[in-house]
């Protein structure tokens, strides 16, 4: 499938989505959303900001950039919106034009936007939903993503030594993942007693004496994995151990049970109910356990009051964790079963086996 194909596929859902709200076109402004409907183009410049520095618009019959000159070449040409055909609406930088292009397309302004702007309607929560379902495009670059990152994040760890502290660790990690241009966009490190305090150890200058937990977010083609490996110096004890693989066990029986089809809110409960029956009661309390990812870090994270069910090619990342550990690769929801997007490549390997199905997760790093 080429990138104009791909187009189609979401043009043709756009166009669906209007014609159930009753719209005369769609806006995307987020980031997220451009990339998701260019096949894999970027609009942004800093990359903190949710939204883009450019807009597409989309009607029944065309598709256009809104663009101010600055952006407008490079969208145009290095991300290939001309050959895709996208039409220009350009304007100059030191003028607020965008609201004019748009009213200028579609006079009513009968208009859905991914933000709240111009008295646009929002129908974030509409749009995201038809992202769900990858296509066999969005597969294949998932899954070139996943063993650059997870490649990356464990050949860092095989070479960390002791001493070396958690912002150096990340900055390494970032580096190895800027060689591909994939955008670290998040990261984790927990040295030590950090691990067991904190659920999100933003990475300090602490330095590393026993232990480290490292976890990263990674982006390319606005596609993001997310990725948790554990390293240890010298033996790990008996108890942390049988954690971890406890922990790794919860993670296995929810992406077992995460099957096209399937309410997420089942999932959740299910691991709830692991949590309590292997000894680790409350522990689901301090932290969520993950839930759909794609084009967002979480889509949505999945609790008891969850409505939402599981689509067939639906990208998600279970991170169910215990004080000191935590488990997490994502995954693909498949017609007949799952393929997982990061793995271990570099790690040691636990063998866990749910109902049928045999696991390969990652184990603990020991050095």
């Amino acid at each position: 499938m080429n990138r104009k194909e791909e187009i189609s596929i979401k043009e043709k859902r756009v166009r669906e989505l209007m014609k159930s709200l009753g719209l005369e076109g769609i806006v995307f402004k987020k980031q997220s959303n451009f990339s998701w409907f260019t096949g894999g183009s970027i609009n942004m410049v800093p990359i903190c900001t949710e939204m883009g520095f450019t807009t597409i618009l989309v009607t029944e019959k065309e598709k256009y950039l809104i663009s101010n000159r600055i952006e407008s070449a490079r969208n145009m040409e290095e991300e290939n919106l001309k050959d895709l055909g996208f039409n220009l609406l350009e304007y100059e930088w030191f003028e607020s034009k965008e609201y004019d292009l748009i009213k200028k397309i579609v006079p009513s302004l009968n208009v859905g936007c991914d933000v709240s702007i111009y008295s646009l309607k929002n129908i974030e929560p509409q749009i995201k939903e038809i992202r769900y379902s990858l296509t066999s495009a969005e597969i294949e670059r998932y899954l070139w993503l996943g063993e650059k990152t997870s490649e990356a994040i464990e050949s860092v760890l095989m070479e960390v030594e002791l001493g070396h502290t958690e912002a150096e660790i990340t900055g390494e990690l970032a580096k190895r993942l800027w060689k591909s241009r994939i955008d670290p966009v998040g990261y984790q490190a927990a040295a030590d007693e950090r691990a067991y305090k904190y659920r999100h150890p933003i990475p300090t200058e602490k330095k590393t004496k026993k232990s480290l937990m490292l976890c990263v977010m990674a982006r390319k083609w606005g596609l993001i994995a997310t990725i948790t490996r554990l390293l240890n110096f010298g033996e790990v004890s008996e108890k942390v151990r049988k954690q971890y693989r406890d922990n790794a066990y919860i993670e296995c029986e929810m992406i077992a049970a995460t099957n096209p089809g399937v309410k997420t809110n089942s999932i959740f409960n299910k691991a709830c109910e692991l949590y309590e029956e292997l000894g680790y009661h409350n522990e689901w309390k301090l932290h969520h356990q993950g839930g759909a990812m794609g084009y967002d870090v979480r889509d949505y994270v999945c609790s008891s009051d969850s409505k939402e069910v599981v689509q067939e090619n639906q990208v998600f990342c279970w991170n169910p964790s215990i004080s000191g550990t935590k488990s997490e690769d994502a995954f693909i929801t498949m017609k007949d079963g799952f393929k997982f997007i990061t793995k271990p490549v570099l790690f040691p390997s636990l063998e866990i086996k749910v109902g049928d199905i045999i696991f390969h997760r990652p184990d603990i790093l020991q050095k």
